[in-house]
């Protein structure tokens, strides 16, 4: 039987990876969908209202958020990640210090 028991930096460095493996699984979604709809958007300019040219501005629109998702869901993910687990470790020590256990 093998032992199942694992430590506390065991487990946040698994939360990390974890963490870091779906943030780029999303970002590569977005960057798909960003991408896919931004084609669509100009070929309908051009297609349909040539007279304009309307579709830079929802395609900007989109990379923006593209580039806030890229920022907060991987460049400063562990910095997050690291907050949380902080957060988490303050509120164990209040329940300690209180007597009570986590439910």
């Amino acid at each position: 039987m093998t032992d199942t028991t694992i430590t506390v930096r065991e487990y946040e460095a698994a939360e990390k990876d974890l963490e870091a493996a779906g943030s780029r699984r999303g970002i590569a979604i977005h960057a798909a969908i960003t991408v896919a709809v931004s084609v669509a958007l100009v070929v309908i300019n051009v297609v349909v209202a040539s007279q304009f040219p309307w579709s830079p501005f929802p395609v900007v629109g989109m990379g923006i958020g593209l580039l806030v998702h890229y920022l907060f869901g991987v460049r400063w993910l562990e910095r997050s990640v690291e907050g949380h687990q902080r957060e988490i470790e303050r509120h164990a020590i209040d329940l300690r210090t209180a007597g009570r256990t986590p439910a």
